[in-house]
């Protein structure tokens, strides 16, 4: 007990000593900040998500589409997700000011001030609601709701699953990327037909599968850090061995059930398992490209260079999505 009020009291003063020689920054540069609080590259995740949603409902519920609506919807959950992200800096400030490559972010650095953060967050929050009331969804509500609930969860004590073993990748890397992709199902399949048919699994696993395999790896690179603050997370408390399987398992599990929709079109069709005609195998094949890129973050996440890592996934998902849409306009 007593080393650990000593660790803490490092901490504290080390903060105080990084706060006293923080650097002033122009208005321009804390209007980047605020932009960057929000992550909007971050929106590639519920986009991804959304966009495969928007798929299975045109063509396994064989519900109408429409672009207005889903760029109103992706609007609202990006929304809160930059809410959110700004909300977990708020908490997570002080700890991030020790931290190597998080010590840069808008509030640690002093471009943002923690007062401000926290206003920002809620700021885009109730935004992100209010779109949701506009287009009148109730169930995108839920969506959103569920999702602030478990980012609440996530990042807020006395919960604050982040640092919890096995809760801070279920919270992170399961729950966050089933909701934002039934948040693009909800925006054009009825309430009913929801409530009444089983859901596609084939296309849930590979959300969950993708995501889980990429917070995993990237946790990973913050283990070090976990240890130092005495974070509870299952990368400080598990091998990077086995948490390294995991996220392999999944990026397999992932890639199968992707392969599964276009065999699932092939053969039976079974709505349960979902589907893709293949044409839409196009877009995976583009992706490819940049899996070499990729490798050094794949199997080596924790001396990689990350940032570099998230830039190639980012775009890469980017043009996934892209070319995913350019095919549905032009050929379905």
């Amino acid at each position: 007990m007593a080393k650990k009020v000593k660790k803490s009291k490092k901490n504290s003063k080390k903060v105080n000593q990084i706060q006293k020689h923080s650097p002033k920054y122009s208005i321009i540069q804390k209007l980047a900040g605020f932009v960057e609080l929000g992550r909007p590259i971050e929106w590639s995740k519920p986009l991804l998500n959304m966009t495969l949603a928007m798929l299975i409902a045109f063509y396994v519920y064989q519900a109408g589409v429409s672009f207005e609506i889903f760029v109103a919807g992706f609007a609202s959950v990006a929304l809160l997700w930059s809410g959110l992200y700004a909300l977990n800096d708020y908490t997570d400030w002080k700890i991030d000011l020790i931290h190597a490559i998080k010590k840069k972010r808008p509030i640690p650095s002093g471009k943002v001030s923690p007062l401000q953060g926290m206003i920002f967050s809620i700021g885009l929050i109730v935004i992100s609601f209010w779109i949701a009331f506009v287009i009148n969804n109730f169930l995108l509500a839920m969506c959103l709701l569920a999702m602030f609930f478990n980012q609440w969860l996530y990042t807020m004590r006395p919960f604050r699953l982040k640092s919890r073993k096995g809760f801070d990748m279920i919270s992170g890397s399961m729950v966050n990327p089933l909701f934002r992709y039934f948040s693009g199902l909800v925006l054009f399949v009825p309430s009913a037909a929801l409530f009444t048919q089983i859901t596609p699994i084939l296309p849930l696993i590979f959300v969950i599968g993708m995501q889980f395999s990429g917070y995993s790896l990237y946790r990973l690179f913050s283990k070090t850090h976990d240890l130092a603050v005495n974070m509870k997370s299952t990368v400080a408390l598990v091998s990077e061995k086995r948490v390294k399987m995991l996220s392999y398992s999944a990026i397999a599990l992932a890639a199968l059930s992707y392969i599964g929709l276009f065999i699932n079109y092939f053969t039976l069709k079974l709505e349960a398992l979902g589907y893709l005609p293949a044409i839409y195998i196009a877009p995976i094949i583009v992706c490819l490209l940049f899996v070499p890129l990729m490798m050094d973050g794949i199997l080596n996440p924790a001396k990689a260079d990350m940032k570099k890592n998230y830039r190639v996934i980012y775009l890469a998902t980017v043009i996934f999505i892209v070319a995913n849409l350019v095919v549905f306009i032009y050929f379905r």
